[in-house]
């Protein structure tokens, strides 16, 4: 590493890295504050640089102090959009930087060669849990979006900057936010100083489309259709910008991208139609056989149009991101979760409606989330303004979501730590790690939380967590002894894996059992990991407690309990079938008709399951069941690949997935030695030329 440098240098640097002349005013009043020591919350709009603050500290940390940095976020996707961005502009300085985002059993010593770390608020947690001796070389912890301290893996987050405060007496904090109203009291709570700012490098338009027009207020622009999304899409491209529709459901987004899409094919130039065949095409082949899902988006992104939601394979949502990023994509059609993921803003954000469905029925959507989308709206380096545009349907409704969300107030950022099942496994991890020894140190690392914080007295946090304990000494993970607290072998290794304990209590009663195929796949379902489980459709209901009675014998439960016990026994059993036929080769088209479970949702549950079932045959191993260890091995790897057991060995090789696994077993090339024994021509036959080429270089075996 090299010498230290000054604070006017690291402002000249990070200036040039970003092709800035000067700071904009929000970061000028982050510079008058002390950001080479000081704890600091900056409180902003989307889009306003904050992440520059964050830049001028992470240098002057590794640089001047010789510390580590952590920049943790609350998505994958959000960590390795970073992790790019900065190695891009700052990795020739000879400062080492990383991304960690997975397997949450380890202490990923290999990060101790590494000076920044771009993790997730699980990773980061789990990191903490198995006591990772490079964490106490940690200078700066960047905490991204800190107003998801509401969500529901808020608790997660207030926990591990409670836990890292407490293992560094020196950490210096830097917490930045969308705006809300309430930064002051997360200042306090860290102990930082607080920049507050509602400066935007993109003067942000916020209006509403009623009766042909868009009124923003302090000007209206007439549009010639009456259909809201037509027209704002004919002028946005007469403009020649791009529009992002924000919808409530993934159908919705899908039937709008379709809507959409021959208005946007109309005013494509003859090379964007070329450009967009090329990205058609690998939309479509992401998966060894498309589905009518991946048919359907290929044929929209041919036209300029894309829809992205939970539903898409990672890589199609990775060349949709990219495509819009580069204006080969018009408009995009998504889901409310791109809002608060990576960043891709567009000329106009549009909000058809402000409705969403909740487990309690159609209800309003906060003010916070509207704002976080409507500051999606305009393209820094690229337009002077943005637009957010709400659809109202009558006048009142106009003149109400005008006072109820345009001059809306965000609502304040509040403490989720009491949501039981993270409170749960956070109890569990602060007496695994030490944090906690006995009922007076219990009170004082959570007196240490936002949670206190925001409600003064701990009383009504501290009698839950009484609860949970019994709970826990009940499960065999903690024990008492002398007023001491203390976590059993078998309570730390559940904290390890990073389970919820009571997930980690059901699986040891199935583990204990006998199992079946299908009882190690329910043994993985009926886990708070697993959920949502699917959903089961009225029509179904019948067949499926018929099948559920008949395969009863298969399941490690006793189902004429349970069906009293556990309301979502059903949904559980459904998700098991389907991973049943997932193990035994159904396609993912096959899977998305009989479950409507779209791709993207079904891969999502798998990688949920490859970690489910390692942490089953790892817990399996502590209780001496070994044979469910060695059925759990398998499993995982069943599920891991989408195969009955028989093609294990050709799966492991690169290129060959399900398809052409099964494809090799009918020709009867059952086995690696198979394949070096069959001649590169014949295999060419099953797999195709540059399949089988590829599949002989591994093999080491040159083609003739």
């Amino acid at each position: 590493m090299a010498q230290s440098i000054s604070a006017e240098q690291i402002k000249k640097l990070v200036l040039e890295r970003n092709g800035f002349k000067s700071f904009n005013p929000m970061q000028e009043l982050a510079l008058q504050k002390d950001w080479q020591n000081s704890s600091m919350v900056v409180s902003s709009p989307t889009a306003s640089g904050k992440t520059i603050i964050a830049e001028l500290c992470t240098l002057n940390c590794i640089f001047n102090k010789r510390k580590k940095v952590i920049y943790t976020s609350p998505l994958k996707a959000l960590a390795s959009e970073h992790y790019k961005d900065w190695k891009k502009k700052y990795s020739d300085l000879g400062i080492r930087i990383a991304i960690s985002t997975g397997d949450f059993d380890s202490s990923s010593h290999y990060l101790s060669n590494y000076d920044l770390i771009f993790t997730t608020n699980e990773k980061l947690d789990s990191l903490i849990t198995h006591r990772a001796s490079w964490l106490s070389n940690v200078g700066l912890l960047i905490v991204d979006e800190i107003h998801e301290l509401s969500s529901s893996r808020g608790a997660t987050l207030e926990a591990v900057v409670v836990k890292m405060r407490y293992i560094l007496a020196e950490l210096q904090v830097l917490a930045l936010s969308a705006t809300i109203p309430n930064a002051d009291e997360l200042a306090e709570w860290l102990n930082a100083e607080l920049v507050v700012s509602d400066y935007r490098p993109v003067k942000l338009m916020e209006g509403i489309f009623f009766n042909n027009a868009i009124d923003f207020g302090n000007h209206i622009i007439e549009l010639a259709d009456s259909d809201y999304a037509e027209a704002i899409v004919k002028d946005t491209l007469a403009k020649k910008k791009q529009a992002l529709f924000f919808m409530s459901t993934r159908k919705n987004a899908e039937n709008m991208a379709k809507k959409l899409a021959p208005i946007v094919s109309k005013n494509l130039f003859p090379k964007e139609k070329l450009s967009l065949q090329s990205l058609s095409e690998k939309v479509l082949n992401v998966l060894e056989q498309p589905t009518e899902q991946c048919k359907l988006l290929a044929s929209l992104v041919e036209k300029g149009v894309a829809f992205h939601h939970a539903g898409l394979l990672a890589k199609q949502r990775e060349l949709i991101e990219e495509a819009f990023r580069e204006s080969k994509l018009k408009v995009l059609t998504a889901t409310p979760t791109l809002a608060a993921g990576v960043n891709l803003p567009a000329f106009r954000v549009v909000i058809p409606s402000l409705y969403r469905y909740t487990e309690y029925g159609m209800q309003r959507i906060p003010v916070r989330e509207y704002k976080q989308q409507a500051g999606r709206a305009g393209r820094p380096k690229y337009d002077s303004t943005g637009e957010a545009i709400i659809v109202a349907r009558s006048e009142p409704e106009k003149e109400e979501l005008w006072s109820s969300y345009i001059e809306g107030t965000p609502e304040d950022v509040s403490s989720a730590l009491a949501y039981w099942p993270v409170l749960r496994m956070q109890t569990l991890a602060a007496i695994a790690s030490h944090f906690v020894f006995d009922y007076a140190s219990l009170e004082d690392f959570f007196s240490k939380t936002f949670y206190c914080k925001q409600y003064g007295k701990l009383s009504s946090l501290i009698e839950r967590i009484h609860e949970i304990i019994d709970e826990l000494i009940d499960y065999s993970f903690v024990e008492e002894r002398s007023d001491k607290l203390l976590a059993t072998a078998l309570g730390k290794r559940v904290a390890e894996l990073y389970l919820d304990p009571a997930s980690a209590n059901a699986m040891i009663k199935c583990l204990k059992q006998e199992l079946s195929e299908l009882g190690c796949l329910y043994c993985i379902a009926d886990t708070t990991e697993f959920s949502p489980w699917l959903s089961v459709s009225r029509n179904k209901e019948s067949e499926l407690w018929n099948e559920l009675l008949t395969r009863e014998n298969e399941l490690p439960i006793d189902v004429s309990k349970q069906q009293f016990f556990d309301e979502r026994l059903l949904e559980k059993f459904y998700s098991t079938l389907m991973l049943e036929d997932w193990i035994n080769e159904k396609s993912e088209q096959d899977i998305m008709e009989n479950y409507s479970v779209q791709p993207g949702i079904l891969h999502s549950k798998l990688q949920i399951c490859d970690w489910l079932a390692y942490a089953c045959s790892e817990l399996a191993k502590l209780i001496d069941a070994k044979e469910n260890a060695t059925k759990m091995r398998k499993m995982r790897k069943r599920l891991k690949h989408g195969v009955k057991e028989e093609l294990l060995g050709l799966v492991e090789l690169r290129h060959i997935g399900r398809v052409r696994a099964r494809r090799l077993y009918r020709a009867g090339i059952r086995s690696i030695s198979d394949l070096k024994k069959v001649d590169i021509k014949d295999l060419a036959r099953i797999l195709g030329t540059g399949i089988a080429e590829k599949v002989k270089a591994q093999l080491k075996q040159k083609s003739n």
